[in-house]
């Protein structure tokens, strides 16, 4: 039962706190870009990516193999991926910041729940997903190396960062960047080493049927670690008594609403989120991963830059000390 079921709840505690301190969002990256020209909060989902793919060149060394399901690089994965991006972009948030607003108590985020799943549905009845189900390979023997030379790199700085916060850098309300992706890059290697990919989306794409992907073929951890990941959100905003419950305004719910019907609509066709490309498509070296990812990208700059020219202002990001928030 145990690495069945009390495993994977653990991880998703781990996944969701993390993200939730860390404040990791893709339309909070790319909003740093335009108004800082800085791009701290980027990067550090790349960093996601290369500590999982250091963590699985250890499991290799020590004899354990994940098994990566890579997919083709088509069309409808890029045009996917700006769509997601524009509907990220209007939304506000990407897929773990959507959960993480909820979280904090955004019930207009809801709305944005609700339109995945119209987007997806909708996506399935119009245009069936070209894709057939991914095939497995093992983990590359190149790259342990490499690998291990990140944990190496990457791993010093983070100890020397733990060594000047001391305790209160799992205390503080806000936790930095650095600390954040190491803790979603060992919860995410952790359910890969088990053959249990995860992420928000994928769950989201598993449950309407969307499109076949490697989570689907252990549907009750999705929705495990998605449960857990999300109570893990609350008590964390709870902990850190930003949990407060916001007024929902019609033309606010309309826009979640449609966002988030485009987000779905996008997910369907990499498939996946901008959670799922990181999280595994990236370290599963999947050639549709970091080209679906940088439309996402893409999207999301088009819908900030729209926003913009409407009148809109793009919140600026400030980053100091690892810790990226939005500008009072």
């Amino acid at each position: 039962m145990f690495p069945q079921v009390v495993l994977p709840a653990l991880l998703g505690v781990l996944l969701g706190a993390s993200a939730h301190r860390a404040g990791l969002c893709t339309v909070k990256a790319v909003a740093e870009v335009m108004t800082t020209r800085q791009a701290h909060v980027l990067w550090s989902f790349l960093k996601a990516s290369f500590w999982t793919l250091g963590f699985l060149s250890v499991a290799a060394l020590a004899g354990f193999e994940a098994a990566l399901s890579p997919r083709p690089l088509l069309v409808a994965g890029l045009l996917g991926g700006i769509l997601f991006g524009i509907g990220a972009g209007f939304n506000g948030a990407c897929s773990l910041s959507t959960l993480s607003r909820l979280a904090e108590g955004h019930g207009v985020m809801v709305l944005t729940l609700v339109g995945w799943g119209v987007g997806l549905v909708a996506m399935r009845q119009i245009a069936p997903a070209p894709h057939d189900v991914p095939r497995v390979t093992m983990f590359p023997a190149w790259l342990v190396l490499p690998g291990v030379a990140w944990i190496a790199w990457e791993g010093g700085r983070l100890v020397r960062l733990v060594r000047r916060r001391g305790r209160a850098i799992l205390t503080d309300g806000f936790w930095p960047l650095s600390l954040g992706v190491f803790l979603i890059a060992l919860g995410n290697t952790g359910l890969m080493l088990m053959d249990r990919p995860w992420s928000f989306t994928s769950t989201a794409i598993c449950a309407t049927g969307a499109a076949r992907i490697a989570p689907c073929a252990h549907p009750l951890t999705l929705w495990l670690v998605s449960g857990t990941a999300m109570v893990a959100m609350i008590a964390s905003a709870m902990l850190r008594r930003s949990f407060r419950l916001r007024p929902v305004r019609l033309q606010s719910a309309l826009r979640r609403l449609g966002a988030g019907s485009l987000m779905g609509a996008g997910a369907a066709m990499i498939p996946g989120g901008n959670d799922g490309l990181i999280l595994f498509g990236v370290p599963s070296l999947s050639p549709h991963a970091l080209p679906s990812w940088f439309g996402i990208v893409a999207g999301i700059w088009i819908a900030l830059s729209v926003m913009r020219a409407l009148g809109r202002q793009v919140p600026p990001i400030r980053c100091e000390s690892d810790i990226c928030r939005v500008a009072p």
